[in-house]
Formats: structure tokens, sequence, C-alpha cells
């Protein structure tokens, strides 16, 4: 072979993985979903195709039941030294109040049509576990167990499946409908640039903001800020700030435990399935082309 083909194939090898190191680093990259952050919108074995050039680099920003794919602050890390990677829906953007009552969600005082599969929270007797059990295989209902609150086991299911128990048997004695602490919260979300007048209501939440993602060395103290010891009255944030939440209300990858999500956290948007498969079922039959390329997340 000569020197030239030998040469020309070298450059066109090293092109190519550019190309594609470009492509995956500033435009489009596939990611895999972790399990129990959006069921059942997103499922485990799906891989989501995320453009990543429009938040990083082509100026542009999240817009309502946008899927967000973003660094995980460092207040829900749960593996230290590793940056976990996570995925949620937009649902607050910047001058929006968020409030949330347990089953119903409100954005600017206006009700918002929550997702047809999202897992809600209900209560059932260890003594009837294993009957429930048996009903949600019998049935093909998908559940999530996240732990106890006395002698009950908490579990997140959609109501579709909780309705289909409830017309076999009467779900009242098997499933209690239970409204979680986490999901009651109002937040009103600053504008970057924008003055912001602090205030005893606003005090913790715009320091918590201040301390962990604008870099600012500021004291908290009985509903006041300080800044090199004096008090702060107003202040100006360098970055938007969003609201997100997962389709899975039994995860915990969202605002409700990290509280507002900066922009400088936003890794991509997602815009399509490209390719999924059951990793719970072999190669050969795992295969969920319905899925494939499908936009509507």
């Amino acid at each position: 072979m000569k020197k030239e083909t030998i040469r020309t194939i070298f450059f066109t090898v090293i092109i190519i993985i550019g190309s594609v190191w470009f492509i995956r680093f500033f435009i489009i990259e596939p990611y895999r979903i972790t399990p129990g952050q959006m069921e059942n919108s997103l499922l485990p074995g799906d891989r989501l195709w995320v453009d990543k050039w429009s938040f990083r680099w082509g100026n542009r920003n999240p817009k309502y039941r946008d899927v967000l794919v973003f660094e995980l602050p460092e207040i829900a890390q749960t593996q230290s030294g590793v940056t976990e990677i996570a995925i949620a829906r937009c649902i607050g953007l910047p001058g929006d109040t968020i409030k949330s009552t347990g089953n119903k969600l409100f954005v600017n005082h206006k009700p918002v049509a929550q997702p047809p599969l999202i897992l809600e929270a209900y209560l059932s007797p260890d003594s009837l576990e294993h009957r429930v059990n048996r009903m949600m295989r019998q049935n093909n209902s998908f559940f999530v167990e996240q732990g106890k609150l006395k002698d009950s086991r908490l579990l997140f299911l959609s109501r579709y499946d909780y309705e289909k128990v409830r017309r076999q048997l009467s779900a009242d004695s098997l499933l209690y409908p239970v409204f979680l602490k986490r999901d009651f919260y109002e937040v009103a979300l600053p504008r970057k640039n924008e003055q912001i007048h602090i205030t005893p209501q606003n005090a913790e939440f715009l320091y918590r903001i201040l301390t962990r993602y604008e870099n600012r060395k500021v004291e908290y103290e009985n509903g006041k800020i300080y800044e090199n010891g004096k008090e702060l009255t107003s202040c100006r944030l360098t970055q938007s700030y969003y609201w997100v939440i997962g389709d899975n209300r039994a995860g915990m990858s969202d605002s409700r435990s990290f509280g507002v999500l900066p922009h400088s956290h936003l890794i991509g948007k997602g815009v399509c399935i490209g390719y999924s498969r059951n990793p719970e079922k072999p190669f050969w039959q795992s295969l969920r082309t319905d899925r494939f390329f499908k936009t509507e997340l």
C-alpha cells in the first residue's frame, strides 16, 4: 500500500472521529434514561437524543414542558466526585409563580394539567402486601415502592392502574391516596438581571440562590441577608432559574429536592427517542420499534 493511501486513510479516520466528537460534545448526543425519573413518559432502555447546542451556544432558553437534561445540583448529588445527570420536565420559567397543593399544580395561579401517566402516592397496609402485589401482576400494573409510613408501604402508581384495582375490589381497603410534604410548596422564580427587593418572606430563598449559584459570600440571619457586614436590601441575579419536575413523582431528582435549577446546569433538551429496548428481555425480543424516533415526549 502506498504511503499516500495510508496517509489518506489516516486523515480520513481522524476527521471522522473528530467530527463525531464535535457533534456529540457541541450539538447532539444520545443519553440513556436512568430508571425512575420520567416513568412512564420515558422508559428504561430509551436512548434520548439531546440537543446540546441551543441552551449552551445557541442563546436559547427552555420552554414549558421541555424535557431537560441537566447536571444535578450539588445539594442533590448522592456520589462524591461524580457529576450526576438528571432528566425532568420544565414547568416554570423566570417570572413565574409555581404553587403545588399536593394533587394540583398551578402556574401563575392557573391550573396546569398533569402528565397522563403521572405516578401518584398511595399507602398500602403491610398486612396486604402479597395481595396487592398479586393484583398488580395480574393487571400488568407498574408501581414503585419507596419506603414505609408506620405500618404501611408507600407506593407510587398511575391513576389508570389505581382505577383498575378499584374496579376489581374496594381500593379503599388496599390503597389510600396520600399527599406528601414535598408536594406542597409555592415559589416565585426571579428574572435574570432584574432588581429584586429583599424581604423577610424571600430572604432565605434568595440566600440559597446567591450562595449556591451566584458565588456571593453572603450571610442569612433573622429574615435578612448580609454581605461584608452590611444588610442587602436588593440584589440582581446573573442567570435564569427554572422549576423542573419529573413525570415520575416518586423520584426526587427535581426541584422538589434541590429547589430552582440554574441555567448554568443545563446540558440540553430532549428532542426524540432515537432507540429503545427493554433491558429486562433478551436482545432479540427487546427492541421497542414503536418508540424509535418518537418526538412526543
